[in-house]
């Protein structure tokens, strides 16, 4: 039984100023060295961020909260690492 997500940051959470920082930055480099990314860069750099922002530092633990944190499914747009 597949279930949405159907969720919208509130505007004063720090995960909505991260959105709009990194949508800012507007990246556009494509990484040319070894294999082709499986993920949007940007989306993964919005992860970190808020993983940064809530204590997580350890990319496993990172990974973790991507896929537990229902605010870190909205920032990668439902990309798990």
């Amino acid at each position: 039984l597949p279930l949405t997500t159907d969720y919208t940051v509130q505007k004063d959470n720090p995960a909505y100023y991260i959105n709009e920082l990194v949508e800012s930055l507007s990246i556009k480099e494509h990484y040319l060295f070894g294999r082709p990314r499986e993920y949007d860069l940007g989306a993964m750099m919005k992860l970190v961020l808020f993983a940064y922002t809530r204590g997580v530092f350890s990319s496993r633990r990172i990974e973790t909260f991507a896929v537990e944190n229902l605010t870190a499914r909205w920032l990668t747009q439902e990309q798990m690492p």
